[in-house]
């Protein structure tokens, strides 16, 4: 699939494809994933993370070195070939006689590493009819190797949850698992293995081509996407920036094997890469390993060749406009810019900010809020060569897009004559200062995070960035808005033509050397503890306990990487009988939380957070609960969680906010019907329900949900928080940082006395009846597909037969690479680029599904289904093999260990849990019930279980295409 996906420091953000990220548990087809320290203008992913499970099976973690052992090894004597550079908040950079620069990030307090290769090499050093190629490369680096018959099955043998992404500037290659010297040092010898001895061979090209059409093919299915590609194209008139990431079609089908094998070899070189190394590992030890795998490449003779065009000052205004099937109305506008390492970079930071940011943008206010648009979104290319600020408008098809258009534009050029307040320039620092943040605290972000600022020219970048927004003043922002942002330096529209051309000044590169000058580093982020991530430690250090009101509790304090700590609270209410005909009252009635309280408008609330450095979300459980989450640092969790507690408890409820809610609500399900993964999301959804149109259970079509929205009355909202919501039947847990006393203090004060007016009485959801039908959704003018199958199964949770069941679907579809359906659908036959399967189970009925998924051309539909039977088919008859069940249980295990090492997933596992009266012990006894299955087991569960005939299929797409 193409992943596009755009940031910075306003929390804006929009993604018309997707970013790789999410199991292959989650529901959705496509994840969508934003970074806001890593904004690209074009990223393509190979998304392998979502084919993959999390981690790699690890015998034993290796604790990485206390600080006081990180400063003797930082001490120790360099392994032969290595020199030190120089340390910075932190990070050590180190350099091989062979030019690889080395950043090792050690962090003990998680019990994971992630090992990140990024190579200098983007679609920008690509020559005239060979686009596309450094992407191309990127899928080819997942097959074979001098000493790898196939690198992806192998990662996803070892569960490492991994990808590779290809931008303008660069493409980076990544791999997370738990902590261990093992899969370290495979995880570093693979790395050095593909570096220089890929095959790059026809064999491996011509099974992979129809992969990457159909990755073509769904970025295409996107109007808003392909707009936005349309837009920078007509930008650009020489310079590769222009060009799409993923390259024209016809030069990636006729790509020249000889041709792409000079590209590999040319760019593909230990002094044209950087490795990093971040999380909990041995310093000394691992440097020694990299000595050893990597410094016996050798530096290679050929020179490295810059990139020279110069993209010309724009002379005038241009226009782009794309005609195609869609359900919503876009508009685009592209500026040039200089590069990031330019003295005047970051004032772009903050005028994205101040005109995109939600709900306090200028955009979104004279937009959204006077009901002209229904969303804004904008981002500032952080690029190695002068690049772009880019700004847009989601419209409704019925919305006025010529004043929409009229407005835009009048506010992103006024900035002249209304310039960045105050206020705008310090919202944007403090959302940028919590950002970095986060990222400073993860270290897997962080690897990522760097790849970028590597790309740009020197990972210490992003410091200097860092402080160059800190101290930017309101002239130097507003000079920069009149400089750059003119009519002259604009792509949306048509052409002006003009007497006196008002045009901006060439942009040229600075060098990094010339940015870093004056760079003082700052402190480095403190260390946090070294946490067992194990069910009974994660036990043993719980504090569980409820409150008089019956509000549960599961607290874990720890000390964290960066002082961070991560809140969960799950709230529970209503019943059958109270909730029908509620369904869609209940979810506007917790979409309206965060739009302002009796106290505070949505602004004032998004500004406070911002202040505390926190990231907070309020979101429907379905019609009888909803979830709210903290993402915080010590000393900013008691007022954060203050602050929560009145969005939840005194919420406002004003008209205008809900006006926008319902616009942006009308026009997403409008794009949503006309997209091929939404319509069969629908369709099976639809299919499996069995409940009347008032039950709250009932899954409405696009047409109902329509109407119903358009229908909503506001004054409906308020009574219905008044009557449910309450925190007597929730549950609540807290990882990280914190102290536990006053945490437990703060929450019986801020929800101790909150009560729901209406008993509770869990909805039952039993097993669905419906089996064996077909249901086909017919789209127009969609480049791809989507299949969707479901087989209802009266399982629980933890009914014996769950653990063989849940191996026996990592085999055939969830285990990536090292899966039936995968390999044959997409290694085998090319004929998807994401295809597989999933299993889940009620923990309180038996009520279960086994699901599949493939996107695909809709020309392939015939060899995919039929794909599809003959892999399952197979799979009943002839069950599992011996080589298949250790490797699946090693990928299951390591999965479940990587899934413990996030803090934030711990806490969202507690409040389950609560609920259940059950602890990470559960966890322990599933583990161990999957590592003591046979092979017999496994294929008796198949047998008894998978029935190809009872399978549900949704098929959406054009139908036309596959006759």
């Amino acid at each position: 699939m193409v992943g596009t996906a755009w940031g910075g420091p306003g929390k804006t953000r929009w993604s018309p494809a997707a970013q790789a990220g999410n199991s292959v548990q989650a529901r959705a087809i496509i994840p969508r994933m934003t970074f806001r320290l890593a904004p690209l203008p074009l990223l393509i992913a190979c998304a392998f993370a979502p084919l993959a499970p999390a981690a790699l099976a690890a015998p034993a973690a290796t604790a990485a070195p206390a600080p006081a052992q990180a400063q003797a090894q930082a001490q120790a004597p360099l392994p032969r070939g290595a020199s030190f550079v120089r340390e910075v908040e932190g990070i050590r950079e180190y350099r091989l006689a062979n030019g690889l620069q080395v950043l090792l990030i050690p962090d003990a307090s998680k019990p994971t590493v992630t090992v990140n290769v990024t190579y200098h090499v983007g679609s920008r050093m690509e020559r005239y009819g060979e686009t596309g190629m450094a992407h191309l490369l990127e899928h080819l680096m997942f097959k074979s190797t001098k000493k790898f018959a196939n690198v992806g099955a192998e990662l996803s043998k070892r569960g490492m949850q991994f990808n590779g992404t290809t931008n303008f500037d660069r493409t980076n290659y990544y791999e997370t698992f738990p902590a261990d010297k093992a899969h370290l040092a495979w995880a570093l010898k693979m790395e050095a293995e593909r570096m220089t001895s890929a095959n790059v061979i026809r064999k491996d090209l011509d099974t992979e081509m129809t992969v990457v059409r159909n990755e073509m093919e769904s970025g295409e299915n996107d109007p808003v996407s392909i707009l936005v590609q349309k837009t920078q194209a007509a930008a650009y008139q020489w310079h590769n920036y222009g060009k799409d990431v993923i390259g024209a079609r016809a030069d990636v089908e006729n790509v020249n094997i000889a041709h792409l094998q000079a590209f590999y070899r040319q760019h593909y070189q230990p002094d044209n890469a950087t490795l990093i190394v971040a999380g909990a590992f041995d310093s000394a030890s691992t440097l020694q390993q990299i000595a050893a795998d990597f410094g016996a490449l050798k530096k290679p003779t050929r020179v490295k060749e810059p990139t020279w065009t110069v993209e010309p000052v724009q002379d005038g205004e241009r226009e782009v406009t794309l005609r195609r099937q869609g359900g919503v109305q876009a508009l685009f506008s592209v500026y040039h810019v200089p590069a990031q390492t330019a003295p005047d970079y970051a004032a772009f930071e903050v005028i994205n900010s101040a005109l995109t940011d939600t709900p306090n943008g200028r955009l979104h206010k004279r937009l959204v809020e006077a009901g002209l648009a229904t969303e804004v979104f904008g981002w500032s290319s952080r690029s190695a060569e002068p690049g772009q600020l880019s700004l847009g408008v989601m419209l409704k098809k019925e919305d006025d897009v010529a004043k929409a258009r009229d407005v835009f534009l009048a506010t992103v050029e006024g900035l002249k004559t209304e310039p960045v307040t105050a206020d705008e320039l310090k919202r944007a620092q403090l959302q940028w200062a919590k950002d970095l943040d986060k990222v400073m605290s993860d270290p897997q972000r962080l690897c990522l995070t760097l790849s970028e600022s590597i790309a740009s020219g020197d990972w210490r970048l992003l410091f200097v960035l860092r402080d160059r927004l800190q101290a930017l003043t309101l002239a130097e922002v507003n000079q920069a808005a009149s400089t750059w942002i003119k009519p002259s330096n604009r792509t949306l529209g048509r052409f002006v033509p003009t007497d006196a051309p008002d045009r901006t000044p060439l942009a040229q590169a600075v060098p990094a050397e010339q940015a870093l000058k004056g760079f003082v580093p700052k402190a480095a982020v403190a260390a946090g503890e070294v946490f067992e991530a194990t069910p009974a430690n994660i036990d043993a250090r719980t504090h569980v306990s409820s409150l008089p009101s019956g509000l549960k509790l599961a607290l874990l304090p720890k000390k964290s990487r960066g002082q961070t700590v991560e809140l969960q609270l799950k709230l529970r209410f209503g019943s059958l009988a109270s909730l029908k005909g509620q369904a869609d009252i209940a979810g506007l009635t917790a979409a309206m939380l965060p739009m302002g309280t009796r106290q505070h408008t949505r602004a004032q609330i998004s500004d406070a957070f911002d202040a505390l450095k926190t990231n907070w979300s309020v979101a429907a459980d379905g019609p009888d609960g909803a979830t709210a989450s903290l993402s915080t640092t010590r000393d900013n969790l008691i007022p954060a969680l203050k602050l929560l507690g009145e969005v939840l408890r005194e919420p406002a409820f004003p008209a205008a906010e809900f006006e926008q809610l319902r616009r942006q609500s009308i026009a997403g399900l409008e794009q949503a019907s006309t997209d091929p993964e939404g319509r069969a999301s629908n369709a099976l959804s639809r299919l499996l329900d069995s409940f009347p149109a008032d039950d709250p259970r009932h899954a409405d079509s696009f047409d109902d949900a329509l109407a119903k929205l358009k229908a909503a009355r506001l004054d409906a909202l308020a009574p219905f928080h008044q009557r449910f919501w309450g925190a007597e039947q929730g549950t609540l847990a807290a990882v990280g940082d914190f102290d536990e006393a006053a945490l437990k203090a703060a929450v019986q004060q801020v929800f101790g006395d909150w009560k729901s007016a209406t008993p509770f009485e869990r909805l039952t959801h039993p097993v669905s009846k419906t089996t064996g039908q077909r249901v086909t959704e017919h789209l127009k003018d969609k480049a791809n597909a989507v299949a969707l199958g479901a087989l209802p199964l009266a399982l629980q949770d933890q009914d014996a037969d769950m653990p063989a069941l849940r191996l026996a679907a990592h085999v055939l579809g969830a285990g990536g690479f090292d899966s039936r359906l995968l390999t044959r659908l997409r290694q085998k036959d090319g004929l998807s680029y994401g295809a597989g399967a999933w299993i889940d189970a009620s923990p309180f009925e038996p009520a279960g599904s086994l699901g599949f998924y493939a996107i695909y051309a809709p020309e392939n539909r015939a060899k995919v289904e039929q794909g599809f039977a003959e892999e399952i088919a197979r799979f009943v008859k002839d069950g599992i093999t011996a080589d298949e069940l250790a490797s699946a249980k090693k990928a299951i295990q390591t999965a479940s260990n990587t899934r413990r090492a996030s803090d934030k997933y711990v806490a969202g596992a507690w409040v389950g849990k609560l609920r259940l009266g059950r602890t990470f012990k559960s966890n322990a006894e599933e583990d161990a019930r999957i590592a003591a299955l046979s092979v017999d087991q496994v294929n008796a569960a198949i047998r008894k279980w998978f029935d190809p005939a009872r399978v549900n299929w949704v098929i959406a797409g054009d139908m036309d295409k596959g006759q």
